[in-house]
């Protein structure tokens, strides 16, 4: 890393490999920088250890690299890479644009119940995917939550993850503590062994401020905090939110209990309880001329975050009914209004009304009767994939996109190589297919463009030129190889303007 400069200045390259253009904020350890892996031409979150960091914080910074390789889930941070340069050590990791829980948060009181169900389900399963490899987080907190807008949540920081295989060489010794105050469990608090029940115990801890408002405990210093985490028992959260879905405080309360015996005994558990207390998501019916409908994606809640809120649009009526009796002042704020008021963009994820494989699909497991349908592809869930056998005429298109009128399409979002999970303790495995590599995308009056993909894990979104059209053919032009002989595409998502 540069030496700290007063004014950085970017792009300023790292290494051979890397080139710094941007600053994230300052992590646990170090600076975080937005940088650009020149080999991959890709964006990636870059870690960098202080200079002067001590030796225990150069092996912390080990750790966690340590940990994060062996981490490979949609719903954590994933390490590309770490290092050294000179003496300065780095970790190459995901670069999630999007906003981290802790600010959506402050800007609302409370969630809806529809967000803190996607959120909450998929802290849950990331968790429950880092305990299956024997870590635990230990500063599971919303300002190491991070949602992108198409409702993706990843995990980051485990900067200070005890690795339980590691148990002789854990640098955080019984009689110390890590963690946030405002999330730590009772033992954590006390400076016990941790266990996967403390990290059951933050998360509730994330739930109950979700829900109400507020957090469970809350003081002016941190050992007050610590000793109300240890001592006193957490508000009922029915008093605080009246609509409650029925079942969803007791799961609250479940976690937040003193005795780790009495908590959730994993995440799965957690997560089957979600299953009784969230109602199964609905399908919208709309009309398809023939085909299967495709459900609605929930509202992107990094959006709804900037929602003014229910108290906010209290105090705004009383403010409007003083403003009747202060017209000069009225008139100020209009101009003012006028003046800084940006019109919402027209930008927007568009909507098909037919999708149509040109090559029939067929059942490829003995489970999946009903083979794996195109709804798929907009259902919001990157574990289950439209599987198709490779094309025997390429010429040919494989996917047709129809629109009710014609769009201007400005993004193309492709989620490649996914299988629905396969059945096990966990639900976290995937089947990796051959995944596209190369597509090209044709418009109803014959323009084609091609488009080179990555193989990565996850929602990308490759520059394109933008197109007006009223229907879309994509075309496989090459692939990547996998462990089976059929292709898949999890997701697809345009976004664009739609024209009268």
């Amino acid at each position: 890393m540069i030496a700290p400069q007063k004014s950085e200045v970017f792009p300023r390259p790292f290494n051979e490999n890397y080139d710094l253009i941007g600053t994230l904020g300052k992590g646990g350890m170090g600076n975080v920088y937005k940088a650009l892996d020149k080999r991959l031409g890709r964006e990636v979150a870059f870690k960098i250890l202080d200079a002067s960091s001590d030796e225990e914080a150069i092996k912390r910074f080990y750790m966690e690299a340590q940990a994060m390789k062996e981490l490979d889930h949609q719903n954590i941070v994933h390490v590309f890479d770490f290092g050294q340069e000179k003496n300065q050590l780095f970790i190459a990791m995901t670069y999630v644009e999007g906003i981290n829980l802790a600010d959506i948060l402050h800007k609302k009181e409370q969630l809806s119940f529809e967000a803190i169900e996607v959120i909450i389900r998929q802290i849950a399963r990331g968790l429950l995917y880092a305990h299956s490899k024997g870590i635990v987080h230990r500063d599971v907190k919303p300002s190491n939550i991070m949602l992108t807008r198409d409702n993706r949540v990843y995990i980051m920081d485990f900067g200070i993850s005890y690795i339980q295989e590691m148990e002789k060489d854990r640098l955080t010794r019984t009689g110390m503590t890590m963690g946030t105050p405002e999330y730590m469990s009772p033992e954590q608090c006390h400076g016990d062994n941790v266990t996967i029940q403390s990290d059951i115990y933050s998360m509730g801890v994330i739930l109950f401020e979700m829900t109400c408002g507020r957090l469970p405990f809350e003081g002016n210093r941190p050992v007050e905090i610590a000793l109300k985490h240890v001592q006193e028992q957490p508000p009922a959260p029915e008093l605080f939110r009246k609509d409650m879905p029925p079942g969803l405080s007791k799961l609250i309360l479940k976690c937040l209990k003193k005795k780790l015996n009495e908590r959730f005994h994993d995440m799965q558990e957690f997560l089957d309880a979600c299953d009784q207390v969230f109602p199964t998501e609905k399908t919208v019916q709309r009309p398809t001329m023939g085909h299967t409908p495709l459900r609605r994606r929930t509202a992107s809640i990094a959006e709804m975050a900037n929602i003014i809120t229910p108290r906010a649009r209290m105090l705004q009526k009383k403010l409007t009914a003083l403003a009747i009796f202060i017209f000069p002042l009225i008139i100020m704020l209009l101009i003012l209004l006028m003046l800084t008021h940006k019109p919402e963009s027209t930008l927007r994820e568009l909507e098909w009304s037919e999708a149509l494989g040109n090559y029939e699909t067929k059942a490829l497991e003995i489970d999946e009767s009903n083979g794996y349908p195109l709804k798929n592809l907009n259902d919001n869930d990157l574990k289950t994939a439209w599987l198709h056998t490779m094309p025997q005429k390429p010429q040919n298109p494989v996917l047709t996109l129809y629109f009710d009128g014609n769009a201007i399409v400005t993004h193309f979002g492709i989620a490649i190589g996914y299988q629905k999970s396969v059945d096990d303790a966990f639900g976290d495995r995937f089947r990796i297919f051959k995944k596209p590599k190369i597509v090209t995308l044709e418009t109803k009056d014959g323009f084609k463009q091609k488009i080179k993909l990555e193989n990565i894990r996850g929602m990308q979104y490759p520059n394109i030129q933008a197109m007006e059209t009223s229907e879309l053919k994509v075309y496989l032009d090459e692939i990547y190889d996998g462990e089976n002989e059929d292709f898949a595409i999890s997701e697809i998502r345009l976004l664009g303007m739609e024209l009268p």
